[in-house]
């Protein structure tokens, strides 16, 4: 297929599901990180399996707190990329406290909360390490990892701020380099620059540099010695390397057009 063919963006559906997932797994086949967590001896990482879950979750979250775009081939409809913007946009009122709930009431919550859990890879804004002692290596990086950033959370979106920020982004590898990733950001960052917002994101090592082209940059980092954490599980790197090597995670934030303007002017 020509790389000039076009595409339209258009929103994600159920339907899409068995494809996004396909694409999710290609995507990250080459990925040190997950990698690693996928080669654990007896309890191997699977990144696909959770994607039906993922998506079926953010479907049913209201459209102003996310919105779920795909690029489609308009030749052949086959989808070419994806994205999850998540938004913040509303400044919340404040509300009057509402009286303690009774016992009871209290417990009815609880199995709320509990029926209504998040999936497995949602790090929430109010996440903390157990550090308890039985937690292998790779549980352990898990959870370095998942405080970082939910730290990285706290700190540039603390309750009130108004902000825009990309919970996942994939491209078909098949597809890349026709622009499709660049197409499915503007779409959100056109709208973070009318609402004059920031915008942010936790970026793998391979997708940075196409953030950065969009006018992401670099706020925070997390660089992860991976053979670090594999050497308490004996975890061989891939076949023909020696080392894991190191992983870096990029915390990425983008001001609005206006603030950029501003700041160069």
């Amino acid at each position: 297929m020509s790389s000039s063919a076009s595409f339209s963006l258009k929103p994600i559906t159920e339907d899409d599901i068995p494809a996004l997932t396909k694409m999710e797994s290609l995507t990250f086949e080459s990925d040190r990180h997950t990698l690693l967590k996928a080669a654990h001896p007896t309890r191997p990482y699977d990144h696909a399996a959770g994607v039906p879950d993922m998506i079926k979750y953010r479907l049913s979250l209201p459209a102003n707190k996310v919105e779920l775009i795909k690029a489609v081939d308009d030749e052949t409809g086959e989808i070419l990329g994806h994205v999850c913007w998540g938004l913040r946009l509303s400044v919340p009122q404040p509300q009057p406290q509402p009286p303690e709930p009774s016992s009871t009431e209290q417990a009815e919550q609880g199995k709320a909360k509990n029926s209504s859990k998040l999936p497995a890879r949602v790090v929430p804004q109010d996440y903390e390490k157990t550090n308890a002692p039985d937690l292998d290596s790779i549980a352990q990086l898990e959870e370095l990892t998942s405080s970082h950033f939910a730290d990285f959370m706290k700190r540039v979106m603390p309750d009130g701020t108004r902000c825009m920020y990309v919970v996942g982004l994939s491209v078909h590898p098949a597809h890349q380099l026709r622009g499709v990733g660049t197409a499915l950001m503007r779409r959100g960052t056109d709208r973070a620059d009318a609402e004059g917002v920031f915008c942010w994101v936790h970026s793998s090592e391979a997708a940075a540099g196409m953030y950065r082209k969009c006018g992401f940059e670099v706020d925070d980092t997390l660089e992860i010695d991976l053979d670090h954490w594999a050497a308490p599980l004996d975890i061989k790197p891939p076949a023909g390397d020696e080392k894991w090597g190191t992983y870096t995670f990029k915390y990425m934030i983008r001001q609005p057009r206006a603030v950029k303007d501003a700041l160069s002017s």
